[in-house]
């Protein structure tokens, strides 16, 4: 399907919908939180510095955990296993209004470390905790970039939810042996 980016609104969302379900990515829940209230999107994160760490996340910045986000300077990326695929689907859902959506939803919560602010998604493939470090509007979208100020990972789970084609997707095994020095991580 090819349609140009000169069409109307309407087709603009087809577009969108068309080319970027064709771009495989890992699924992650981005959270935050601000003075004792608490959100979570289905979102996904892609890192783009390594010295020092940073990730960058992209929210509506209409969406709660956007607007906690603003507010706290803080954010967390768990990325999710394939077991954890309700997770996501409740985790793009809107909680009802003014409820915590972990606990609206049962999202199971990992506590921050110290120093950190943000919750995390409980037996995640990965957890990274960030402090924003520039915030860059762009189209319908703001991304947030976020320096890592905190990790867990759990090197036993290999098996990353992915979503592709409008679908979620499994994934979980090795293709070769570790990426040559050098080699972006």
């Amino acid at each position: 399907m090819t349609i140009s980016a000169e069409t109307a609104n309407g087709e603009r969302f087809a577009l969108a919908r068309a080319a970027l379900s064709q771009v495989p990515h890992p699924v992650a829940i981005i959270s935050a939180a601000a003075d004792g209230d608490r959100s979570c999107a289905t979102g996904t994160a892609m890192y783009v510095s390594l010295a020092p760490a940073q990730v960058v996340v992209a929210l509506f910045p209409g969406s709660h955990t956007a607007k906690l986000i603003e507010r706290s300077g803080e954010f967390s990326v768990s990325v999710l296993t394939r077991a954890q695929q309700p997770v996501a689907a409740a985790a793009g859902r809107s909680a009802p209004s003014g409820q915590d959506k972990f606990a609206a939803f049962g999202i199971p919560v990992l506590e921050p470390p110290a120093g950190a602010a943000a919750p995390a998604v409980a037996d995640s493939l990965a957890v990274l905790w960030c402090r924003v470090v520039q915030r860059i509007p762009t189209g319908d979208h703001v991304l947030h970039v976020g320096e890592v100020v905190a990790h867990r990972a759990d090197a036993t789970k290999v098996d990353a939810l992915l979503r592709f084609r409008r679908r979620y997707l499994r994934v979980g095994d090795w293709t070769s042996d570790e990426s040559p020095e050098g080699y972006p991580v």
